[in-house]
């Protein structure tokens, strides 16, 4: 350790430092405070003694710089006095001092008392890497909220909520909501509507959800029946999601007329038919289960239909509506939903129902995602859109070659996939696609070019050397180039992709396993790759990995 003794008195810095010396710990000394703070700024300490009286300046105004220099970790400071006046110690203490030493000092008590506090400084030092870690994570999962968020906005700003016929109340437990209600018109004035709860709360759902979304959106735009959509939202899922996550879901299509509703129910409470008094007239109860528990080849995709009497309404909640409880503990459950119904049956009377619904829980926290939806089934008023036939029947080809220059620059993927988007067939899959090629052109740079080992990131803090060790080999980069090949066939629509680089170290693409190790942190990227792509293959020994796309799929 090294200790700084402070005191005008020569002899008493003398004696301490002979003193402390034999106990094995270096020594420096000032002769007053404004010596003591230039000592510490360029010299540091660990433990300070102090004396009370000085010139210049005393120990107390010493302290107190002392502290404020040695900012978050803690510096002990003990105070070298002989006075056994109150006021004086109490006003050491109130100056940042730690412990007492008397003079002349009993060696034994001051080599336990500068070991005590050597190791409350160590505590100090830990404590402060702990805080750094935990503000390094705190930071990240902001960000990563934050880009999930943005995502997620931008996902859902197809969601068409604001039909006359349409009556929402979403209330989330957290920042991420973990239920889901989206809606759209289709083609032939009939309207879909999608409510989703997924297990949990917060920011795992909400990876859920984006995949989802986009899928609704996507098939609701084509026209497709609720029977195709269930299907791809449960594929979808079963790939993405842990086994110990799924998403209950009320699916419907409702005619444009208004008067035939096909719906698949897997988990949500009963949906419910009401007439204009709030009376449950039919009961729509789930047949099947959530989404992302069953493989394909065993998922359920059979719908119920049914015929609806002019001035019905549909009403969908997910469980979070009926779990609501009071003060006292009580859930509301089914049967004072309906109650509520009853009394604020009328269309008009939607927001007493809302306000009612608050007032059950009397402030109380919310423990579950709330969503209330309601459909007045009338005509739905929505255009009827002729066929749109935007697939591309001209087939192309597109090279693009990149240098260090292009790829030390603004990211080239994001300025390919945004031209490629520009034309019609391509548009709705522009977010699939950039996934695709930011992952290859990433394995490409990284591996081929860059030379790095993803072993790293098994590492203790293992992400953060990966990508520092990438920014510094990425500005050495010189004398490289990446083609990018692009063709198109407009015969079974499907856009390839060929992505090869002049670097001499081949992707080991005979190291890549088909199955996610799910303990490794690793290995994501090419498992994206395989799962949308039509078909995937390393070519030239690890130097070009080509890619194909079918554009018939719903983009992501």
């Amino acid at each position: 350790m090294h200790i700084l003794i402070v005191d005008d008195q020569a002899a008493n810095r003398v004696m301490l430092k002979g003193l402390i010396e034999r106990f094995g710990h270096n020594v420096s000394s000032a002769a007053n405070g404004m010596q003591a703070l230039e000592l510490f700024s360029h010299k540091g300490a660990d433990i300070v003694l102090l004396d009370v009286m000085m010139p210049v300046m005393d120990g107390l105004t010493t302290a107190k710089h002392l502290k404020q220099l040695s900012g978050e970790i803690h510096l002990p400071v003990l105070f070298i006095t002989a006075l056994d006046d109150q006021k004086t110690l109490l006003e050491c203490l109130d100056a940042g001092g730690d412990d007492f030493i008397s003079t002349p000092p009993e060696p034994i008590v001051l080599q336990a008392k500068l070991n005590a506090h050597a190791r409350v400084r160590e505590l100090s030092f830990k404590l402060k890497e702990k805080n750094e870690v935990l503000a390094y994570h705190s930071n990240r999962m902001e960000r990563e909220q934050n880009v999930v968020s943005h995502m997620l906005s931008n996902a859902l700003l197809e969601n068409e909520l604001r039909f006359e016929f349409l009556q929402t109340y979403l209330s989330p437990a957290t920042e991420f909501n973990g239920d889901l209600v989206l809606s759209k018109g289709g083609p032939l004035g009939n309207y879909y509507i999608f409510v989703g709860d997924f297990t949990g709360h917060g920011l795992a759902p909400a990876t859920g959800a984006l995949p989802v979304a986009q899928t609704f959106f996507d098939l609701a735009e084509k026209g497709l029946s609720v029977a195709t959509m269930v299907k791809e939202f449960n594929r979808r899922l079963v790939k993405l999601l842990p086994d110990d996550m799924f998403c209950a879901a009320f699916v419907a299509e409702l005619s444009a007329g208004g008067d035939r509703l096909s719906y698949w129910n897997g988990g949500i409470p009963d949906a419910l038919f009401i007439d204009n008094n709030g009376e449950v007239t039919n009961r729509l109860p789930s047949e099947h289960l959530a989404l992302g528990i069953l493989p394909p080849d065993e998922f359920n995709s059979s719908l119920s239909h049914c015929f609806i009497e002019r001035g019905q309404r549909l009403v969908a909640y997910t469980d979070g509506v009926i779990e609501m409880a009071n003060t006292d503990g009580n859930r509301l459950k089914e049967s004072g939903f309906e109650n509520k119904l009853k009394q604020f049956g009328h269309q008009d009377q939607f927001d007493d129902l809302v306000s009612s619904l608050e007032s059950f829980q009397q402030g109380t926290e919310q423990s579950d995602d709330i969503s209330l939806v309601v459909v007045n089934c009338v005509p739905t008023g929505l255009p009827v859109k002729q066929d749109d036939h935007s697939i591309i029947h001209l087939p192309f080809e597109l090279k693009v070659s990149l240098t260090e220059h292009n790829i030390k620059g603004e990211d080239p993927v994001t300025r390919l996939v945004d031209s490629l988007s520009h034309l019609e067939g391509i548009k709705a899959h522009k977010t699939t696609l950039y996934l695709l090629l930011a992952e290859a052109f990433n394995n490409i740079l990284e591996h081929n070019l860059l030379r790095l080992n993803s072993d790293i990131k098994e590492e203790d803090e293992g992400f953060e050397r990966y990508y520092s060790e990438r920014e510094r080999r990425l500005e050495s980069l010189e004398d490289i180039e990446v083609a990018i090949d692009v063709n198109y066939q407009p015969v079974d629509s499907v856009i390839c992709f060929g992505i090869r680089s002049n670097g001499e170290n081949g992707y080991p693409a005979d190291e890549f396993s088909p199955v996610l190790d799910e303990e490794k942190m690793h290995g994501r990227g090419m498992q994206l790759i395989k799962n949308f792509s039509r078909y995937y293959e390393w070519k030239d020994e690890g130097q070009c990995l080509y890619i194909e796309y079918d554009l018939n799929l719903p983009s992501v």
